[in-house]
């Protein structure tokens, strides 16, 4: 019944996608096509892909990701010299994993490994002007929730991955593709219990490839390849105010709201340290050639500078500090986001409290951010408390890799005038756990788009560019033939 719909499909939307693509200059490509891709097939195969993903409504909660695994193992179960393995989780019957192994003829060197989830975060359907879970077409986009994170990488990697089985006598790497669940929140029951549980699924990958990077498109052109080398560690923390309680008609001094009110505005204002990583420095030191602030340009090239100064670094992130991405990439980050107090409008409550989202750098201690919060909270009766204990932080990847190079090159060659920064994440991606076991990974997000459609992410009408969707699947295909051939 899938694949007869996915034919059924395929067949529907083949013209209509390959004029949309062709008609938008952004995503063309002057490069030849790579040995055994066809694009217009890649374009087709994709797209129809993306709308059977989307109707399959991966809400998390509760997740239901077997739905999409078994969808997975229809179409790869199929395909000569893949192997596959749907792997339930026991204590929720509708939630599951999905691996798959593409068995390279002259495999001589480690695998490498291609990761996305199956899981989305939920849809306000009040608020949407389409179906979140029925794919609709409007003026050259595709909308459905997960378009962007992260069914459109999924189905551009279910499709690089077929018609690189056809190539598999070239290939001297296995190439493992892995759909993983609740990786937007809640239990455990992803790439975690992956590893925990069927770590030899895995095996030996060398590195691996997952979301968490960005193709930035500006004024109709490809500008930027970010691929993220690493990312923030994310904690919550906790602030509690305590005073007296009393009756709502006499005003007291030690209110306890109050005092919490005081202690979080300071520690919303205050900023912890600049501190520059590899990938930051090199980011910003790449970043700067296409700059077109003059102020922001000469910002970028003096924190980026070998040997700045921490004054000339201060200086620096003065000014960029002032775009809240760029902030968020010089220093742990502290976001305000849950206030709980009082019970009625006539009492004053004993306590108060509010939680703090903090992402802090990698290799930065989260007892020391706690420290200086309830330093910047400045209150006696307000205390500050790590919720949970500190994680291990993964190392970063490195440049130099094989994969990397494969990536950058990828991107040169489709997109000559971009310009390829490694990427630190502020969010949280599956990646890290890899990185924590010793596997380099890579996140890209391969479907170029304007970052105002980036920033529909998580959000209402999320969409993903129709023409974005060959080009996704070409890169991941250039990437992954390059690195295993």
């Amino acid at each position: 019944m899938i694949i007869r719909k996915l034919v059924c499909a395929l067949a529907a939307v083949v013209l209509a996608t390959g004029a949309a693509a062709a008609q938008d200059p952004t995503y063309a490509v002057r490069a030849a096509a790579p040995a055994g891709l066809s694009r217009a097939q890649a374009q087709a195969s994709t797209l129809a892909h993306l709308q059977n993903l989307i109707r399959i409504n991966t809400q998390n909660p509760p997740g239901n990701e077997l739905a999409t695994a078994l969808y997975f193992d229809s179409v790869l179960s199929r395909v000569p010299g893949v192997e596959t393995h749907v792997l339930r989780v026991p204590t929720d019957s509708t939630r599951a994993n999905f691996v798959a192994r593409l068995r390279a003829r002259n495999a001589r060197q480690k695998p490498v490994l291609v990761m996305g989830h199956m899981d989305v975060v939920g849809a306000d359907t009040s608020k949407w002007e389409t179906d979140p879970f029925e794919p609709t077409f409007r003026d050259g986009y595709l909308y459905g929730r997960g378009a962007i994170d992260d069914k459109g990488m999924l189905a551009a990697t279910l499709t690089a991955f077929v018609q690189l089985a056809a190539q598999r006598d070239r290939l001297d790497r296995d190439i493992i593709f892995i759909g993983t669940a609740g990786e937007e929140g809640g239990p455990p029951v992803g790439v975690d219990w992956v590893i925990e549980h069927h770590r030899a699924l895995i095996g030996d990958a060398e590195f691996a490839l997952n979301e968490g990077g960005r193709i930035r498109v500006m004024d109709g052109q490809i500008r930027t390849v970010n691929i993220q080398t690493t990312e923030k560690v994310a904690y919550n923390v906790v602030a509690r105010a305590t005073g007296p309680s009393g009756h709502g008609s006499v005003p007291l001094a030690g209110n306890a709201l109050a005092a919490l009110a005081r202690a979080i505005t300071r520690v919303h204002e205050w900023r912890a340290p600049v501190r520059l990583i590899e990938t930051t420095r090199l980011y910003f030191q790449r970043l700067a050639t296409i700059e077109q602030n003059p102020d922001v340009k000469r910002a970028m090239q003096e924190i980026s500078a070998e040997g700045a100064s921490r004054e000339q670094i201060d200086r620096a992130a003065a000014v960029l500090s002032r775009d809240p991405l760029h902030n968020a990439v010089l220093r742990t980050g502290t976001s305000l986001t849950l206030l709980n107090g009082g019970f009625r409008t006539n009492v004053i409550p004993s306590e108060g409290r509010a939680t703090f989202n903090v992402r802090i750098l990698p290799g930065e201690d989260i007892t020391e951010v706690v420290r200086m919060m309830n330093q910047a909270g400045g209150e006696p009766s307000v205390t500050f408390a790590l919720d949970g204990e500190p994680a291990q932080a993964p190392p970063p990847s490195p440049v130099s890799t094989e994969l990397f190079q494969a990536m950058e090159q990828s991107a040169r060659t489709m997109a000559p005038g971009a310009t390829v920064l490694p990427f630190m994440s502020t969010g949280a991606t599956d990646g890290a756990a890899l990185r924590v076991i010793g596997i380099p990974t890579y996140g890209i997000l391969p479907m170029p788009m304007p970052i105002e459609d980036e920033l529909r992410m998580h959000g209402d009408n999320e969409r993903v560019p129709v023409g974005a969707l060959g080009w996704a699947t070409e890169y991941l295909y250039r990437v992954l033939q390059r690195v295993a051939s």
